[in-house]
């Protein structure tokens, strides 16, 4: 070892140390980063009329380990806008946004990223810039006078598709609920808008599963989370045109001996949100009720996963008389490419709802 190399580690050691003693976490620069324990739930609010004379159009807050959201309502322009801290990595916001659209009741399912590397083929010229948003005026020439609506869904992050995507989450994710109610935005003076964000972030509360590639699937095609009070969740994304690709929970020891009327035993009712369209149409939103445990395997599942969509879940852990406890899930998935195995992919993130 050279005296220069001696010096540099004699000061990268100590300080790499210190890091840890105060809980950072890498970045994706080297690949998966460290998990950490976060627990958080905020609100924000947008809301302003037209005489007031310095309105606030936007509000920011932080996304743990990810980066900041902005939530902005102006009289030209309204969005929800995500900044990653690092582009290299792949940042997703998905978004299931209701509203009256053309007099009917619509749904849009949309999936905001952040990236350098499209793909595991990408030379990392292209991508994105370090933001990305979703908008809410439906208008294709500005903003119109009167919108109404509301949107639910998880922002993740996890390597860039360059490198293995490293199975269950690390990062944190952050499930949000959003509604906008504007009027009146053609007549300065009188405009009003009102936005409110709120956001829940929780560690020990979140699931997933992530790879990159093929040759990671062989050995990575699983994961299995304990989620306190709620049981392991499990979520299983298999290559091939016949392979698994499910989401099932295994909650704590339940004797049906014990729950004679079966008013304990636990469920999970699920919903799956898909594309763009009516809500009345099954191929956009289809629910599900009272899916109990298997007797045999001790599940509640396996469902199938969206290929590429969101899907909400209702956990009763403690049965019908227990509080439910919501989710919210995205999913992505190239996973029958033979001829370029190393684009296939999978990402599937979930996180509680606020």
């Amino acid at each position: 070892m050279t005296s220069r190399s001696a010096r540099v580690l004699a000061l990268v050691v100590p300080l790499l140390l210190a890091l840890a003693a105060v809980g950072v976490a890498p970045t994706y620069a080297g690949g998966q980063a460290a998990k950490r324990s976060v627990q958080q739930s905020k609100r924000i609010v947008v809301k302003w009329e037209g005489y007031q004379k310095y309105p606030k159009y936007q509000k920011v807050a932080d996304l743990p380990g990810i980066g900041q959201i902005e939530l902005m309502c102006r009289p030209n322009n309204t969005m929800l806008r995500i900044r990653a801290n690092d582009r290299r990595a792949e940042t997703q916001m998905w978004m299931a946004k209701y509203e009256t659209k053309d007099g009917t009741d619509r749904i849009a399912v949309k999936n905001v990223r952040i990236y350098t590397y499209a793909t595991a083929a990408d030379d990392g010229t292209g991508g994105t810039g370090p933001q990305a948003h979703e908008g809410l005026n439906q208008g294709a020439h500005g903003i119109e006078d009167y919108a109404k609506g509301s949107a639910y869904g998880v922002i993740s992050q996890r390597p860039g598709r360059n490198q293995p995507g490293g199975g269950a989450l690390t990062v944190p994710a952050a499930a949000y609920k959003l509604t906008w109610y504007w009027e009146r935005m053609a007549y300065p003076g009188s405009q009003y808008c009102k936005m409110t964000l709120a956001l829940k972030t929780d560690t020990d509360q979140q699931f997933g599963l992530n790879w990159h590639g093929s040759d990671e699937a062989a050995t990575t095609s699983t994961s299995s989370t304990s989620i306190p009070g709620l049981g392991d969740a499990l979520v299983t994304c298999e290559t091939g045109r016949n392979g698994e690709r499910s989401v099932a929970l295994r909650p704590p020891a339940y004797d049906p001996g014990a729950d004679p009327d079966g008013s304990a035993e636990p469920y999970m009712d699920y919903e799956y949100n898909q594309g763009e369209g009516r809500t009345t149409d099954p191929d956009h939103i289809s629910r599900y009720y009272d899916l109990d445990v298997d007797p045999v395997t001790g599940l509640i599942g396996p469902v199938d996963l969206p290929r590429n969509g969101m899907m909400r879940l209702w956990f009763a852990p403690q049965g019908t008389d227990g509080p439910k406890i919501g989710y919210v899930l995205s999913s992505y998935m190239v996973t029958n490419n033979d001829a370029k195995p190393y684009l296939n992919t999978c990402e599937v993130a979930a996180a509680r709802l606020p």
